[in-house]
């Protein structure tokens, strides 16, 4: 458990930062002991850094929680319940309860995270909530209001289970975390294409777990349509999951990665989505197969950034629209943007000229729906609506993420103003406090719940101070901290 000095950088290579210390505990009390040691300084965990926000960076004292990674399951009557060290990977997890027959209530795109960077910003799948909707119990390491020394809280209801669920490290050091898990499951999954939104979003009532694509440049819907099934796996499933890794995992991202970083021609960008893509779909090819290996995909085989936004379902069409018309627009169409948009978005100030032209947006625009989440300030949190996910992905070079950025930028202001949508913690997130505020009506409760938690500000980087604890003038709710 020494400590070490050396520069992290996430898995999209966007973000990097260098703390004073960093440590890897590999126990509760390890935790505590870096906690006493390090009293005033800025405190911060990271996960497997599948995070293309500012989130994790940490000036201070790291902690890298991978060491801390059992998976212990006990029968409470008749359900099951799983306490998971936070620095375990979810794929990690969902083998682990597979060999009891079992698996987590949700099951996000990625398994490479580790279930504390999971929960903490709100990572998700389709047609369910959120995996943090259904944190049951919390272990927390943070600093005795009274006495200052440190101590595990554990936290398993009300206001502050709320806020613990997905909490982006402000509370203190998450330990542990418990849930109730369930028996594993069959999903089935094919691929149909659709002209209109309204005949994918009919399709929910048969497919819940469904997720779907818009192509750009075709403008047209793919949808993956999925669904939990008593039948037992297809005697194909491996063929079926063969061609989808071969085609999709590997030849897709290929492809996106050439138009991307070598071609960059719109003409050429343009032709593959509308012509050559379609043709590697199947479509109508039935495979039932294990819930964990059908509803995820191998995003981590190739480096890139990306955005999401959530909005409400009823602003879910005119979200779309709308984001046809400004990836047009970015793409060189200056026509792109309605009469209405432009009056729209005229008070707002947020267009250039040079944007037209900027970025050539170059993958399926994904979309997945999650139900309301009861946490304070996860994306999905409502109390009633479902939010539907819209994510971007760019494979472009770094030094060339320039127009992607720009574009991030505007379409982050523009959804929150128009449909108030709300940026993905964990993505890029271009916001400021001023749009946050307006987006998360719990905010304050948030705040408050943080303030008896960690009064002095420990366990914030610059980042979630800035965005989630300035105050009316712009400064930050922090105190000064000793670097030890």
């Amino acid at each position: 458990m020494s400590s070490t000095q050396h520069t992290v950088q996430n898995f999209g290579r966007d973000v990097s930062f260098t703390p004073q210390k960093s440590y890897q505990p590999t126990s509760e009390a390890d935790v505590l002991r870096i906690l006493a040691e390090h009293r005033g300084s800025r405190i911060r965990v990271i996960g497997r850094l599948h995070s293309y926000s500012e989130a994790a960076c940490c000036e201070d004292v790291l902690l890298d929680l991978r060491l801390m990674n059992s998976v212990k399951v006990e029968q409470r009557g008749d359900r099951v319940w799983a306490t998971i060290g936070a620095g375990c990977q979810v794929k990690r997890v969902l083998a682990e309860l597979d060999q009891q027959g079992l698996t987590l209530p949700a099951v996000g795109l990625i398994t490479e995270q580790a279930i504390v960077g999971a929960i903490s910003t709100g990572t998700h799948g389709s047609g369910k909530h959120s995996l943090s909707h259904y944190v049951a119990e919390v272990r927390i390491a943070t600093y005795d209001a009274e006495t200052a020394e440190p101590v595990i809280r554990t936290i398993n209801a009300g206001p502050e289970l709320q806020a613990a669920r997905c909490s982006l490290g402000c509370l203190g050091v998450i330990v542990s975390v418990s849930l109730w898990v369930r028996p594993q499951y069959n999903v089935e999954e094919h691929f149909q294409r659709y002209d209109t939104l309204a005949e994918v979003i009919a399709a929910e009532e048969q497919f819940s777990l469904q997720q779907f694509y818009v192509i750009p440049w075709r403008w047209d819907y793919w949808v993956q349509h999925r669904r939990e099934v008593a039948a037992p796996r297809s005697w194909l499933e491996w063929l079926y999951r063969a061609y989808f890794f071969i085609c999709m995992e590997v030849g897709l991202h290929l492809a996106v990665i050439f138009l991307s970083q070598f071609c960059r021609h719109r003409a050429a960008t343009h032709f593959f989505f509308r012509r050559v893509l379609p043709l590697t779909v199947i479509r109508g090819w039935k495979a039932v197969g294990k819930s964990q290996d059908m509803l995820v995909m191998e995003h981590e085989l190739f480096r890139h950034v990306e955005i999401e936004l959530f909005v409400k379902r009823s602003k879910l069409e005119d979200s779309l629209n709308f984001v046809r018309e400004l990836v047009s627009y970015f793409d060189g169409n200056d026509f792109a943007l309605s009469a209405a948009t432009r009056e729209r978005l005229g008070p707002l100030n947020l267009l250039k000229p040079t944007d037209i032209g900027a970025y050539t947006h170059c993958y399926p625009i994904c979309i997945r729906r999650i139900l309301p989440d009861d946490t304070l300030i996860s994306m999905a949190s409502s109390d009633h609506e479902d939010s539907y996910s819209i994510s971007f992905n760019c494979y472009a070079r770094l030094a060339e993420l320039h127009g992607f950025n720009r574009f991030c930028e505007v379409l982050t202001h523009c959804m929150a103003h128009l449909f108030e949508a709300r940026p993905h913690w964990g993505k890029i997130s271009p916001m400021n406090a001023e749009l946050v505020k307006s987006l998360y009506l719990h905010l304050g409760d948030f705040q408050r719940i943080t303030a008896q938690f960690d009064p002095n500000a420990n366990f914030r980087n610059d980042w979630v101070s800035r965005l989630l604890f300035a105050d009316s003038n712009g400064s930050t709710q922090t105190k000064p901290r000793n670097r030890n």
